[in-house]
């Protein structure tokens, strides 16, 4: 018997990915293949389960060092599985499994069945090793409470431990609202940068690819370096500021690049300052989410339920998503490149004037504001 037990949502969110793949491997119409993609989008829960079991088991001054490991998992993952999706395409498995062409197996199967035998590791390393995190913070609250004054000075706690439900809810609200903001902007012009790099450098995939592994590699080390180190010590708005700063800086770059016929080195350029917001704001608005969920003031209002209002957090980020390539590429195709990077810059610059204004700050950035 297994002292711990798994969280009950992971069985459920892992057989969904499970599913999602095998109707994939056998899917020989777009009917199925669309239906794998729906079960797989409703399947979609591993990262909030991740962040809410990091969530339960940090402290508000290591929460943020934390989350930074989804982050990096991320980059890694995006700048690893594109690479081994493309390398699997190109493998047609109908020829060394004939039988299983009646069963609709495709040339594009190989991909899938890769994708089903590292979900079934990670669903067998899941079931081994994951214990239940909800309970540990309720089963030695006086304990936590107690290590967290012991080893953390008075001017050092966040801000958040004196505020109440409203003014939690309050921050919770101007979190949503700049993460699907965010999200809206950045993840529209990164869906646009292959098109504008096909367009303006006629680069081939193998060039497109380079560049989206650049900010891939780059993005995961800032935040093993500069982020993991820096956030408790400046604070996660501040980190936050910076990055959508960044994004705004490498937009405009980009839009110039373009209208003046600069070079690859300014693309490059622009690249490395959205390497920097991606390594950034995410993780770090996350992570000032998570802590409105934290003191005793959380538990006299459900909106304030962790497993709640950071799914919703998550779900208005997906939206964000799910609606910036739509008005991107339409914004790309009909005004051109340099007009859909230039008002993207300008959005985003007004994306950083409100994380400025309402974005919840920590006592530590104040701390360090007074220092100045």
């Amino acid at each position: 018997m297994r002292q711990h037990h798994q969280p009950p949502l992971t069985p459920l969110i892992q057989i969904g990915n499970i599913a999602s793949t095998l109707t994939w491997c056998f899917a020989n119409t777009f009917s199925l293949f669309l239906l794998s993609r729906v079960i797989g989008g409703l399947s979609e829960g591993n990262v909030q389960l991740s962040v809410a079991i990091i969530s339960d088991v940090t402290t508000k001054e290591t929460r943020s060092w934390g989350l930074a490991l989804v982050g990096i998992a991320f980059a890694v993952g995006f700048t690893i599985g594109p690479a081994l999706g493309a390398f699997f395409a190109s493998k047609d498995l109908r020829s060394s499994l004939p039988f299983l062409v009646d069963w609709g197996l495709n040339p594009y199967s190989a991909p899938a069945l890769l994708a089903l035998g590292l979900l079934t590791v990670e669903t067998a390393y899941l079931y081994a090793f994951l214990p239940e995190t909800s309970a540990l913070k309720r089963d030695q609250p006086d304990a936590d409470a107690k290590s967290s004054r012991e080893t953390t000075p008075s001017s050092a706690l966040t801000s958040t431990s004196t505020l109440t439900a409203t003014q939690r809810l309050s921050n919770l609200h101007a979190l949503n609202a700049s993460h699907f903001l965010h999200l809206l902007i950045f993840s529209g012009m990164e869906f646009t940068l292959t098109f504008l790099t096909f367009d303006v450098f006629d680069f081939t995939h193998m060039q497109q690819g380079k560049l989206l592994g650049y900010i891939g590699i780059l993005s995961s080390l800032i935040q093993g370096g500069y982020v993991r180190r820096s956030a408790h010590r400046i604070g996660e708005k501040r980190l936050v500021v910076q990055g959508v700063t960044a994004c705004a800086t490498g937009l405009a770059v980009i839009a110039g690049m373009v209208a003046m016929g600069g070079s690859v080195m300014w693309m490059y350029v622009g690249a490395t300052f959205l390497a920097v917001t991606s390594a950034t704001v995410v993780n770090c608005l996350t992570s000032l989410a998570s802590m409105q969920c934290d003191a005793e003031e959380a538990g006299a209002d459900p909106r304030l339920e962790r497993g709640s209002a950071l799914g919703q957090f998550r779900g208005r980020g997906q939206l964000g998503r799910a609606l910036g390539p739509v008005a991107a590429c339409s914004l790309y195709w009909f005004a051109g490149p340099a007009w859909c990077y230039g008002i993207g810059a300008v959005a985003m610059g007004a994306v950083v004037a409100f994380v400025c204004v309402w974005v919840p700050s920590t006592k530590g950035e104040k701390r360090e504001e007074k220092r100045e």
